[in-house]
């Protein structure tokens, strides 16, 4: 309970100031961009949903009380060690961008522009301060082998990607679709079929 209860009280003005402004700068203007896309597309209204709970969970340090924070504090686990805090803050950065690109309202386009260029300043600038001197250990603020746990990933991506490309036939040319030329090619190595 006493967990709830500091989370509720990181709602309010802490004594890292100038992150709270940028993030109640970031919810008013998401809240706006949602506002604007209410009528129109509801993924966008989705998206816009997503950044608000993002913005909510950063400001909360959500993940230090959600998570075991091993040896570190709740505090300094979220804020500069945990991969998860950098994710909703690329969500912060991405999703009003993907916003404005799909909205077909004027003024919905150009703040979700502004609001994008916002998320990713502050994105940037928090992961210079505080999260880019992070080992790979450390990731995940317990005790568990996340370099190891990485390598697993990737290789189960590779055999998924392996898999999926004889399934779906990724990766193959078709000789009657059109495909775009790269490079130069020589006369000599040009073949031309007239249908």
């Amino acid at each position: 309970m006493a967990d709830v209860k500091e989370m509720i009280s990181a709602l309010g003005l802490t004594d890292e100031i100038h992150w709270d402004i940028a993030l109640y700068v970031l919810f008013f203007l998401n809240l706006i961009l949602m506002s604007l896309q209410s009528g129109s597309s509801a993924f966008g209204a989705l998206l816009s949903i997503v950044i608000l709970v993002s913005i909510v969970l950063d400001k909360t340090r959500a993940f230090g009380y959600m998570l075991d924070p091993g040896p570190y504090g709740p505090t300094r686990c979220h804020e500069e060690i945990f991969l998860g805090t950098y994710l909703i803050r690329v969500a912060m950065f991405a999703l009003p961008l993907t916003i404005a690109g799909m909205t077909k309202n004027g003024k919905a386009r150009g703040l979700g522009i502004l609001t994008g260029i916002a998320g990713g300043a502050y994105m940037f600038i928090r992961w210079y301060m505080e999260q880019r001197d992070v080992t790979t250990k450390d990731l995940t603020c317990a005790y568990l082998f996340t370099t190891f746990a990485l390598q697993n990933v990737g290789v189960i991506l590779v055999i998924a990607r392996l898999y999926w490309r004889e399934n779906l036939h990724l990766g193959t040319v078709y000789r009657d679709i059109p495909v775009t030329v790269t490079r130069d090619l020589a006369a000599h190595d040009v073949e031309v079929e007239i249908a």
